[in-house]
């Protein structure tokens, strides 16, 4: 048998499906720590059948489900399949190829399957019986099982050698025999108990049943009799029964008559009912579209207002636009004069820079004439004429900067007068905003004033609106409840006023007292009073003294009964009051119950009579306590608080509670106390009513306060005054930044003013000192001949005349600059001017038009608010309508409700009386019934099914019964029998047979199951003794050839007495030591031991596939090659699956998969077949 491969699916680490292959001998696993490489030994054991958390590491077998990372899902399930190839026919199937596969999903559910079709684990686990594999066999060895192999850890080895020795199965066999053997004696010991415990009762039982015989045979005689006694009584009850149900039979149909009446009246009330409501919806929808219409009146008359608020609001913007359009225009006016003045300047300016300009040119030519004159003459003085010419070019410089200087300055003066122009405008167009700001701010402070406090005025209004409304809600509630309440008490009031005033209840003869005796006699049921609560129990104590009249004196009493007794009206029973006068009562404190006498309320006059009837009387405080009933002493009475129970006086009665119990006693007072309740509720309704009324009017008022439209309009003149008031702060903060601006202006201009004017007398000096240093030169020049000198001064002149004409034109020229540059600012304010009339008439434009279409509006909002006025009157007369009809209905169904009361009157009248009639009849159906339970329980009888003998038709009652009496005393007089004593004398006789089979059996079983075990424990000796002799001398050989021959290795039972039960130890002596035990050896030697005990096991019975999981962790280089070299030796009969970090061990397997993890949490596998490489010739270039 050969493992092909292995699919994972979400188990643990391996998220998605990988498939392992195992073709080879030798497969390697590698990884880096925590990649997931013991997860796929895992997943074998897991498949294999492997039932504990601990061995998977795990602490509950869910978490075998991948749980999912940052980028994926949890899985579903996790999903495992091993698939073998049965080569050798090891497994017992006839399938060449096998697959085994588990699931589990993450709702518990878990399933085993068998080539695809699901299976037990019992079903697995015994295919693979004996094999060498399992979850726990020593098929898969991780590093820790190593150890604990070595410290025989809950009997390691053991299971290692039953497992390799197949005898498994039969410790499993011996284990379950082992167990049916003690269950077999713990059930024969049970039968031997129970045949001794039948044997005792069975002779018992045999006495018994004699004397039962001769006590049935009397019963029977006594049954004869008894059944035929009971026929008799029950045919006579029989008919007197017939002629009360005819009885009841012509009331019920009165009372049919009675219900039909009141049937019909409730139809007509449902219907009238149907109709009101019907009625009732209609003015609730026809007062909402009255609501409607008011909420249109209130909208229209809001828009009305907010229209004509706005209106006045634009016009009032109309005006503050028209006035700063008005103040536009007469700057416009003002630019405008100035424009043209700075244009007649700049003409004149321009003129004079021409005439200027021409001068120079004039001068300019004479200059020119004079200079080439003087060229033709300066040759002889060239020098001094250079020096000369050089000086009056710098005096000319000089001049010229003097002129500019000048020039600016008269700019600089210039510019300022024109800032501070502009600033005083500034400054008045700032006060106009400056006012208009503070008008803007003081309309909206007010405006905020009144907004909150009609704000806080709307608030309080609604909340005081919706108080009022819970307050009606929780009124009318109430309304209805009182009224509900009262029509109950008053229907209970006419009731019980009408069952007094007919006396119902009461015998013939207190009707006729009642009504041809004295009036002022009472009755004692109408004398006392007790709370609801109380009724029954008392009513039971003193029912039979109800119906008393109590009297002063014996002769009311005589007189009463003489009436009686000449008019044959009955007997009737009184109380003489005379007879009760020193009577009292102080009633002594029992645990559990309370005094009767302090539940009542009576008058004192009638005090004495209650003291007396009612002495030694307690109530049950709580029904438990019934149980315990006879713990109190015979000379007080117990009631229950139910009435449900009475002791008086050695004396015991009780049962259930009838409806009607409790309903005789203080019927007068509690009418008194109905009529006082009914007045009360009656106030309260009227109160109720009044408050609900005054609570609607209230509602009204609220509504009709309503300022939430007036409030809207306020905010929205809020808004735009907000606008208005953004608008001129921004306006302010412009002419303001303007004004600064200009002011900084000047400030830089009179700066410049002082350093030009500095420049200009520094200009001054130096030009005066140049003039000097040029009369030096003329004089040095005075020896030249005259006419150079006339030249000379001639040119001089002219160049002085011509310096001066270009500075005058320089100053034209500035001028002319100066006026064009205030005329073009003049221009940009004059633009700027238009455009702000443009754009401040464009919104005067739209302000009319505004309040144009806002009076429109108006004036149409106002036309239908005077059609929606009128129809509102129409509807308030056709609701008035609505409301007269729906009350008339209104009156109409309480009409008919007070009809059905009455009805409901006199069908209680008739009901009680059938009810009367009924309790005879109930009383001879009880004879009745009881004659036929006696039958059916004493005799076990149906008398509707027993048929007497013809003759016995005639016979005397009386004579039967006596001869039934008879046979009932003998029987009474026999003594004790056992009834059951036949049925359980054979029934015991039949189960002790039954049980002595049962012992026989037992005893069978039992030497069955101890041949059993012999053969078990003989077999399984045998077998283990083989096998462990076999794996000893193996164990000797591998071990030696891990080490060395002279190494000494042994295996030895503790016990050979008890072989299948005592522990193996493992001697291990490699050369040169002395180890006391394998302990204290090395991680390396231990290792190795162990190593050299499993292919012992091996050699044995090799298993198909063997899987360490880090075994060789401990061995050195040394020690690998030797594991290296046994593996490969044992690959030749199984295949090999080593997880490793070692490199020597991966350089020896046949294939090598790599677990890595491409992204966090999720293992994936890839392989390498090392035999295409040659590793001596990788590792040489690796060592080059």
């Amino acid at each position: 048998m050969r493992l092909k491969n292995l699919t994972i699916k979400g188990f643990k680490s391996f998220a998605d499906e990988t498939v392992i292959h195992f073709n080879e001998s030798i497969t390697g696993i590698v990884g880096p720590n925590g990649s997931g490489k013991s997860n796929i030994v895992d997943a074998i054991r897991w498949v294999l059948g492997e039932q504990k958390g601990r061995e998977l590491r795990l602490e509950q077998m869910s978490d075998v489900i991948f749980n999912g990372t940052k980028r994926r899902k949890e899985a579903p399930m996790a999903q495992v399949v091993l698939n073998f190839e049965n080569t050798k026919n090891l497994l017992p199937t006839e399938y060449q190829n096998i697959e085994i596969a588990r699931l589990l999903y993450r709702s518990g559910d878990s399933e085993y399957r068998l080539n695809g079709v699901a299976c037990r684990l019992k079903d697995i686990t015994g295919l693979f019986l004996d094999t060498g594999v399992g979850s726990d066999s020593y098929a898969i060895i991780a590093l820790n099982m190593v150890e604990d192999l070595l410290s025989n850890k809950e009997s390691a080895r053991r299971k290692m050698f039953e497992q390799a020795a197949g005898i498994s199965k039969y410790k499993a066999r011996k284990r379950e025999s082992l167990n049916k053997l003690k269950a077999t004696k713990e059930d024969l010991a049970r039968i031997e108990d129970l045949l001794f415990e039948i044997n005792n009762n069975l002779q018992e039982l045999e006495k018994q049943a004699k004397r039962t015989k001769r006590f049935n045979e009397l019963k029977e005689k006594y049954k004869s009799f008894g059944v035929f006694v009971q026929y008799l009584t029950a045919k006579t009850l029989q008919e007197k029964l017939e002629e009360i149900e005819s009885s009841i039979q012509g009331e019920l149909i009165r009372i049919t008559e009675e219900d039909a009446s009141i049937n019909l009246t409730e139809a007509q009330i449902e219907a009238s009912k149907k109709s009101h409501l019907d009625q009732e919806k209609h003015l609730s929808e026809f007062q909402k579209k009255v609501n409607e219409v008011l909420d249109v009146i209130r909208s229209l008359e809001s828009t009305i207002q907010i229209t004509e608020q706005k209106q006045t609001m634009q016009q009032h913007q109309l005006e503050m636009l028209e006035q700063s359009i008005g103040q536009t225009k007469l700057k416009l006016s003002e630019l405008t004069a100035d424009s043209e003045k700075l244009m007649r300047e700049l003409e004149t300016s321009k003129l004079d820079f021409l005439s200027a300009e021409l001068s120079l040119k004039q001068v300019e030519e004479t200059y020119l004439s004079k200079q080439e004159e003087f060229n033709k003459i300066k040759s002889g003085v060239d020098q001094f004429q250079q020096e000369k010419h050089r000086m009056e070019t710098g005096i000319f410089d000089l001049e010229k900067s003097q002129a500019i200087f000048e020039n600016q300055i008269e700019n600089l003066k210039s510019d300022n007068f024109r800032c501070a122009d502009e600033i005083q405008s500034r400054v008045d167009e700032l006060k106009l905003v400056n006012v208009q700001g503070e008008e803007l701010a003081g309309r909206l402070s007010s405006l905020d004033v009144e907004i909150n406090t009609l704000q806080s005025e709307e608030t309080n209004r609604v909340s005081a609106y919706k108080d009022v409304q819970h307050q009606i809600e929780s009124i009318s509630d109430k309304y209805s409840s009182v009224n509900r309440l009262k029509d109950a008490r008053t229907n209970e009031y006419e009731l019980l006023k009408s069952m007094i005033d007919k006396m119902e209840g009461f015998p013939e003869s207190i009707k006729f007292l009642n009504q041809n005796w004295r009036k002022d006699i009472p009755i004692l049921s109408d004398l006392i009073y007790t709370d609801e609560k109380y009724r029954a129990a008392i009513e039971l104590y003193l029912e039979n003294y109800l119906n008393f009249y109590v009297v002063h004196t014996e002769d009311d009493a005589i007189k009463a009964i003489r009436l009686l007794f000449n008019h044959s009206k009955g007997k009737a029973n009184f109380f003489i009051l005379d007879k009760f006068r020193n009577s009292q009562s102080t009633p002594k404190p029992i645990v559990g119950c309370t005094p009767a006498l302090s539940f009542i309320e009576v008058s004192d006059k009638y005090a004495p009579l209650f003291n007396e009837l009612l002495q030694n009387v307690y109530v049950l405080e709580q029904e438990q306590h019934l149980e315990d009933i006879n713990r109190f002493p015979d000379e007080i009475s117990v009631i229950s608080l139910t009435g449900s129970i009475l002791k008086a006086h050695k004396m015991l009665s009780g049962g259930s509670v009838g409806l009607f119990e409790g309903k005789k006693l203080g019927r007068k007072k509690n009418l008194e106390k109905l009529e006082i309740e009914i007045n009360k509720l009656d106030e309260e309704s009227i109160e109720l009513s009044r408050k609900l009324s005054e609570l609607k009017d209230k509602l009204r008022a609220f509504e009709l306060q309503d300022q939430s439209a007036q409030l809207e309009i306020l905010r929205t003149r809020q808004t735009e005054l907000l606008q208005q008031l953004t608008h001129t702060q921004t306006r302010k903060q412009h002419l303001l930044d303007l004004e600064n601006e200009l002011k900084t202006r000047i400030q830089a201009n009179e700066v410049k003013l002082i350093e030009f004017a500095s420049r200009l007398q520094t200009g001054q000096q130096d030009i005066a000192v140049a003039r000097d240093q040029l009369s030096l030169l003329s004089g040095s020049l005075s020896s030249s001949d005259d006419e150079f000198n006339r030249i000379s001064q001639e040119l001089s002149e002219v160049s002085n005349l011509f310096n001066q004409t270009k500075i005058e034109l320089l100053k034209w020229e500035n001028r002319y600059n100066n006026i064009l540059k205030d005329s073009k600012a003049k221009s940009d304010q004059h633009l700027e001017a238009e455009n702000f009339i443009r754009n401040e008439q464009q919104k005067v434009d739209e302000l009319k038009n505004s309040i144009t279409q806002l009076i429109v509006e108006n004036e149409s909002a106002k036309q239908i608010l005077v059609e929606k006025l009128a129809f509102r009157k129409t509807m308030d007369s056709d609701l008035s309508d609505l409301e007269r009809s729906y009350y008339e209905t209104r009156n109409l169904i309480t009409e008919m409700e007070s009809q059905v009361r009455l009805h409901q009157k006199n069908l209680h009248e008739l009901q009680s009386k059938v009810n009367a009639i009924r309790d005879q009849k109930a009383e001879w159906r009880f004879k009745l019934q009881s004659a036929i339970e006696k039958a059916r329980i004493e005799f076990h009888t149906e008398l509707d099914q027993y048929k007497p003998e013809e003759s016995g038709e005639e016979a005397d009652l009386e004579q039967l019964q006596e001869k039934a009496n008879y046979y009932k005393t003998r029987i009474e007089n026999y003594g004790e029998v056992n009834p059951l004593a036949l049925e359980a004398y054979e029934e015991m006789k039949s189960r002790m047979d039954k049980i002595q089979e049962q012992k026989q059996d037992i005893l069978k079983a039992q030497d069955s199951l101890l041949e059993t075990i012999q053969e078990i424990e003989t077999t399984a000796t045998a077998g283990f003794m083989q096998a462990f002799n076999q794996v000893r001398v193996h164990f000797q050989a591998v071990f030696r050839s891990l080490f060395t021959d002279d190494d000494d290795c042994d295996l030895v039972l503790e016990d050979e007495l008890d072989p299948l039960e005592c522990d193996i130890d493992i001697v291990a002596k490699p050369k040169g030591k002395r180890p006391k035990s394998i302990s204290q050896l090395s991680g390396g030697e231990k290792t190795l031991t162990a190593i050299a005990l499993l292919f012992s096991l091996y050699l044995l019975k090799p298993a198909p596939f063997c899987i360490f999981d880090e075994v060789d962790a401990p061995l050195d280089d040394i020690n690998i090659e030797k594991f290296n070299t046994i593996i490969r030796k044992f690959s030749r009969d199984s295949q090999f699956i080593l997880i490793t970090h070692n490199k020597l061990t991966m350089a020896d397997v046949d294939v090598l998969y790599g677990v890595y993890m491409e992204e966090p949490g999720i293992s994936s596998v890839t392989a390498v077949d090392f035999r295409k490489y040659s590793h001596e010739i990788e590792l040489e270039e690796m060592a080059n």
